[in-house]
């Protein structure tokens, strides 16, 4: 992503037209937090953001006001339904799962392959790159127990289509070959979910929150970088599931990064990935 200034100081990122951010303000509950535990939660600001939540309070805060089901009935339905996370010993490993990588290195083993192959699809004398790829994916699937519909080589065939059919081009380019960012906001969601359901006290989910925060500071230098690997994460799981819908993602995540991006009121705005570095908005730190 390249970044431009547009009228008002406001930060641009090529290709994220300033219409396509909500221009609603960030929720605030004006809690006293250290900067790093700000930090901590704006990992996870994609998802704050998404269920409308104080960026400053580990609990989805506050109330919805126009829906008939609690913030914690909310969140045990969706960790169930979404992660089959039903109780504090699940959330524990998902978290655990999310940390130490859960789809972040299957990109990084898949990407370079499907690239290549992407460009070069025949050969006359071996019947295609793609065909080797596939082979060695299968016996490494097999290797690792993954097997059938879970298979990396279907994971491969998936995301050497998204290449192939331009899917990626809507994403920052030159595409990002760390997915790392995809993993560690869901540890966010992950970690702010279980306590809010009742699963994990506030405090074991801090744990976590600042160790996502730690893995973040060393693979990214600031959030546009963070913003880049979490979006190429995202659409690479959502090709694995369905093309049509990784597609239709592409556009509605950019919107919600790219807000957090420029919005005064955003977490990312106030705090800096790294402590020190610099960050827009800084004299709107406390704002509400």
């Amino acid at each position: 992503m390249v970044e431009t200034t547009v009228p008002g100081g406001l930060p641009r990122i090529t290709g994220f037209p300033m219409s396509t951010a909500n221009p609603d303000p960030d929720e605030w509950s004006g809690a006293q937090l250290s900067d790093d535990r700000l930090r901590a939660l704006a990992v996870g600001a994609y998802y704050g953001r998404s269920w409308g939540a104080y960026n400053d309070t580990v609990a989805y805060l506050p109330e919805p006001g126009d829906r008939r089901e609690t913030r914690r009935e909310a969140t045990i339905e969706g960790l169930h339904e979404s992660w089959g996370v039903d109780n504090a010993d699940d959330a524990r490993d998902t978290l655990n799962r999310l940390l130490t990588g859960m789809h972040a290195p299957l990109f990084t083993l898949i990407h370079p392959l499907a690239q290549a192959a992407a460009g070069q699809s025949y050969r006359t004398d071996r019947g295609g790159i793609a065909s080797e790829h596939r082979d060695f994916l299968h016996t490494l699937s097999k290797f690792r127990g993954y097997e059938g519909a879970a298979g990396l080589d279907r994971d491969y065939d998936a995301w050497l289509q998204a290449i192939k059919l331009g899917i990626v081009d809507g994403l920052p380019q030159p595409l990002n070959t760390d997915a790392t960012a995809w993993d560690l906001a869901r540890v966010g969601f992950i970690a702010r979910s279980a306590h809010t359901a009742g699963y994990l006290t506030e405090d074991e989910a801090w744990e976590h929150l600042l160790l996502a925060l730690e893995k973040a500071q060393a693979h990214y230098r600031n959030w546009r970088q963070f913003a880049s690997g979490f979006l190429t994460g995202a659409i690479f799981w959502a090709a694995t599931k369905d093309l049509a819908a990784a597609k239709e993602q592409v556009a509605e995540r950019r919107a919600v990064l790219h807000g957090l991006y420029v919005r005064p009121t955003s977490p990312w705005r106030r705090v800096a990935l790294h402590p020190g570095a610099p960050v827009f908005g800084v004299s709107e730190r406390h704002a509400n």
